[in-house]
């Protein structure tokens, strides 16, 4: 790898100067040579990559830190020749007389000064890449050639297909089980890597353990964490939402926990380094109630940090690394997906079975090595070469997984590069919000839309990509399971991409102690909590990138407001606040004001900010904003019409809690607009429903009908025009049934785009049955289909949704919540939905027949997959109680928790 970013970045902009030249050349013709020495350039990097790891010295890194900062220059120098060409003359084209300006003249000299510089420095490096690439080793391998297609989509790999696991599980399992005393403790202690992690998730996954415990609490500790937070951490998984919490301290927050957990729990700490440090384990025992039968289960590297924590000394399980068939089951799972986890080429598993032997039996570094290899093809010697380049006689498992780690990072694919190095800036064990995510690398030029997808869709992909290579860890799902939402690193792979980001001046980070991390040359700023201001001050003013995470003082914020001023090639601007001392702040209340200045800025993010209570005018000078994204904003009140200027903007999203009545008035201008994430139609003051007539490239549509009177005659139908919609979020307000045609009107002129629809999602429908448009017929390509009753109105699914005439449903995922009113059979269900893969029900007490009780805790959901119906899984509640049984012999009391 010559170096991650400089290789897209330079792609991107020779790519941007041959098809936008011919304008550009119009502003200056320097352009031309500068194309022709970046597409040299692209010539010189190519040969780079083949240099060996181990020969690139000083003088090679030297080389590609000079070139970053000129390929980073000249986008600088681009994208402001852009903006001035694209200015607006009262709203108007720039003609003739505006070209030949004083203004624009001095800006073109300008700009041709800068572009003839810049020309200069690129011959001089191109003059050293030449020397050194003429002397330097290379390695034989081809560049990327000959790779296999990517999945687009995440491997999804279910516990029950966890392999090697099933006596660790059992054992560990007839522990909790037969727990005999409140507030069990148990310990599974082991190296990184090892896969302790694994083992508690897949216990906790069990059908017999999840149906022995009320409450289930999964939460990763780590080396450096607040008491706070995690406790914060574990009521929000009890689902405490999240802005009761503000403002509590740690007393609080312990009697909260103490009352949650008010019956059978088991409680899982993963992940733990140590307990002495302000003794936060009495304190957090505190909260944890001695509930007769519960369990806390401890992960850690260290056996005295469990057995510190109350875990008996025969109670603590240590996890082997795997057989050699476990490994290379492990292996075929993941490097063989595409073919269901088998090696159909019986040249390549002799090859496949060394790799596998020197992964040392850890499943993380099979893991990894089998997501690097599910990106080759079954070419031979393309094998060989991995085989060849990886390391021999390593002995201390730690240095294994490091080498491993090293290598699956360096066979990444040069566009997955700069997009895995972005995790880097995150704090350890931080849960990650993937749309945000992919929302920075369309920011940063790192995906692009291309082949008829979206820079979306070319996101989620990448995504997928460092999923199924187990870079990236997925943690939650969404509704459907069908991909992530949030996800996380290893700790291990976190410190691999830490270094490379060290090395290559990816980001400077400054933490709680307010030091910089990394290299002043960066182009990226990550803050964390209370950094101190004057190190915020001193950061790098080129930056393309700035990410505050838990912003939690008045400085801090001002610091921040007075960075903006200074960045004026910021593309990317992602700022989560904390703390509600900050609300209703003057400094805080006006902290955006001025955003105007980045007229680079492509994404813009803003979350759990209490003092937003509206943006500024200026945000319509963001002439390049694609993404605009709020977040936990609860006192958001409006938007500024200014925004409906910004012709790029491509996506919206308002996610709750805010207080946004509706869009500004003339949101039907934004004609590039594909995702639009919660809209209140309005007949004044306000957009209404007509304006969505415009935005024909929505892809995306979360609407919410507050009420009818919102919506004129004639207006109903406009969902009908939209012939790229492919996920649809339908919401009711609290609309009286009574009132006269409302059903009629949702029913009958209320109807989505038929061809297009994959994903529906409807909240609280009026009306005793389901929409009439709700069909096969009428929906012929709908694949997930989600359905909240709320107020529990629904009683039957429509007759249409039964019509079987011009087909069955193609619904693969079904999803029923809160539909306490709904009789249903099971049977007449699967022969309407024959392609039905994974059903959810949650709340439903009055369906018949399905394949579980949804008349018992009936605030726990439920699930059915076929594959489990196809393969007998749906028995192993019992084999388990049968194996818990077995086990029992061995079985003594386990050691409580002594008391606080």
């Amino acid at each position: 790898m010559a170096d991650a970013v400089v290789r897209i970045l330079l792609d991107n902009l020779v790519s941007l100067l041959e098809s936008e030249g011919r304008q550009l050349l119009e502003f200056d013709d320097r352009f031309e040579e500068t194309t022709q020495e970046l597409k040299y350039m692209q010539s010189y990097l190519k040969d780079a990559a083949q240099v060996k790891i181990k020969e690139r010295n000083e003088t090679f890194k030297t080389i590609m830190r000079d070139l970053r900062e000129l390929v980073y220059d000249a986008e600088d120098v681009i994208a402001d020749c852009h903006l001035q060409f694209h200015k607006k003359d009262q709203g108007c084209a720039p003609n003739f007389i505006s070209y030949c300006s004083p203004a624009l003249l001095k800006s073109r000299r300008r700009m041709g000064k800068r572009l003839m510089e810049t020309n200069k420095k690129i011959k001089v490096v191109q003059g050293k890449m030449n020397s050194y690439l003429q002397t330097a080793p290379r390695h034989t391998g081809k560049d990327e050639d000959g790779r296999n297609m990517p999945l687009t989509y995440p491997i999804l790999m279910h516990e029950a297909e966890m392999v090697g696991l099933e006596d660790d599980s059992g054992k560990v399992r007839n522990w909790i089980l037969k727990a005999d005393g409140p507030s069990t403790m148990i310990g599974i202690v082991g190296m990184g890597g090892i896969g302790k992690t694994t083992l508690a998730q897949k216990i906790c996954h069990s059908e017999s353990v999840k149906n022995s415990f009320h409450h289930l609490v999964f939460v990763t500790v780590s080396q450096s964490f607040k008491l706070d937070e995690l406790l914060k951490k574990m009521l929000k998984k009890l689902d405490v939402k999240e802005e009761s919490l503000r403002g509590m301290d740690v007393e609080e927050l312990l009697e909260s926990l103490n009352r949650k957990l008010d019956a059978k729990y088991l409680v899982v700490l993963d992940d733990v380094w140590q307990t002495n440090e302000g003794m936060w384990w009495d304190s957090l025992k505190s909260g944890l109630p001695r509930v007769e039968g519960s369990c806390v289960i401890v992960t850690t590297r260290n056996e005295e940090v469990a057995k510190s924590m109350g875990a008996d000394g025969r109670h603590i399980h240590y996890p082997q690394t795997l057989s050699k068939e476990d490994s290379w089951s492990l292996f075929s799972k993941v490097a063989f997906a595409r073919t269901g986890g088998k090696c159909t080429n019986p040249d390549l598993e002799g090859l496949g079975k060394e790799i596998v032997a020197r992964c040392g039996g850890l499943p993380l570094t099979i893991k990894v090595v089998g997501g690097m290899m599910l990106g080759k093809s079954d070419y031979i010697h393309e094998w060989r070469e991995i085989l060849e380049r990886e390391e021999l006689g390593i002995d201390k498992k730690d240095e294994l997984i490091i080498s491993r780690l090293q290598l699956s990072y360096e066979e990444l694919p040069t566009h997955l590069k700069p997009c895995f190095l972005c995790f880097a800036v995150f704090p350890e064990d931080f849960e990650i919000d993937v749309r945000d995510m992919v929302n920075w690398w369309i920011g940063e030029g790192f995906v692009w839309g291309k082949n008829g997808k979206t820079a979306v869709e070319i996101g989620k992909e990448c995504f997928s990509e460092l999923c199924n290579r187990f870079l990236i860890l997925g943690v939650d799902k969404d509704l459907f399971g069908r991909s992530y939402v949030r996800c996380k690193m290893h700790d291990m792979v976190r410190d691999m991409v830490i270094r490379i980001a060290r090395e290559e001046s990816f980001f400077v980070r400054f933490d709680c102690g307010g030091s910089p991390a990394f290299s002043e040359q960066s182009r990226r700023l990550g803050i964390v909590g209370n950094t101190a201001v004057e190190s915020i001050g001193n950061s790098p003013t080129k930056l393309r990138t700035l990410v505050g995470m838990d912003i939690q003082s008045k400085e801090m914020i001002a610091s921040v407001k007075a960075k903006l001023c200074k960045v004026r090639w910021l593309r990317v601007l992602s700022l989560s606040l904390s703390d509600s001392d900050l609300d209703g702040d003057v400094v805080c209340s006006d902290w955006l004001s001025g955003i105007g200045s980045l007229q680079h800025l492509v994404y813009l993010n803003i979350e759990s900010s209490s003092a937003l209570i509206s943006l500024p005018d200026s945000i319509g000078n963001l002439r390049n904003l694609r993404i605009l994204r709020l977040s936990d904003c609860p006192n958001l009140k409006r938007l500024p019409v200014s925004i409906t200027t910004l012709e790029k903007l491509t996506a919206i999203q308002i996610l709750p809690p805010h207080s946004l009545e509706c869009m500004p008035e003339g949101l039907g201008k934004l004609s590039n607009l594909e995702r639009l994430v919660r809209f209140s139609p309005v007949n004044k003051n306000g957009s209404g429903i007509s304006e969505l007539k415009s935005l024909t490239k929505l892809r995306e549509l979360r609407m919410e009908i507050k009420s009818v009177e919102e919506i004129e005659e004639g207006e109903w139908n406009v969902l009908s025009m939209l012939q790229h919609l492919q996920i649809l979020w339908l919401h009711f307000g609290e609309i009286s049934v009574e009132r006269d045609g409302v059903v009629n009107k949702i029913e009958g002129e209320l109807s989505p785009p038929l061809k297009s629809l994959r994903e529906l999602y409807l909240y609280n429908c009026p009306g005793e049955r389901t929409p009439a448009w709700l069909s096969p017929t009428s929906l012929p390509n709908l694949q997930f289909l989600y359905i909240n009753g709320y107020a529990g109105r629904i009683r039957e699914m429509g007759p249409r949704f039964w019509d079987s005439e011009s087909g069955v449903w193609k619904v693969e995922v079904l999803v029923l919540h809160f539909l306490q009113e709904l009789e249903e059979e099971w049977q007449r269900m699967r022969r309407a939905m024959p392609s039905l893969r994974l059903l959810k029900v949650w709340d439903c007490p009055k369906l018949k027949s399905f394949p579980f009780d949804v008349t018992v805790d009936t605030w726990k959901e439920k699930k059915w997959r076929k594959e489990e119906e196809d393969s007998g899984l749906l028995l192993k509640d019992a084999a388990e109680e049968e194996e818990a049984e077995a086990e029992a012999e061995a079985g003594t009391s386990v050691g409580e928790i002594t008391a606080a």
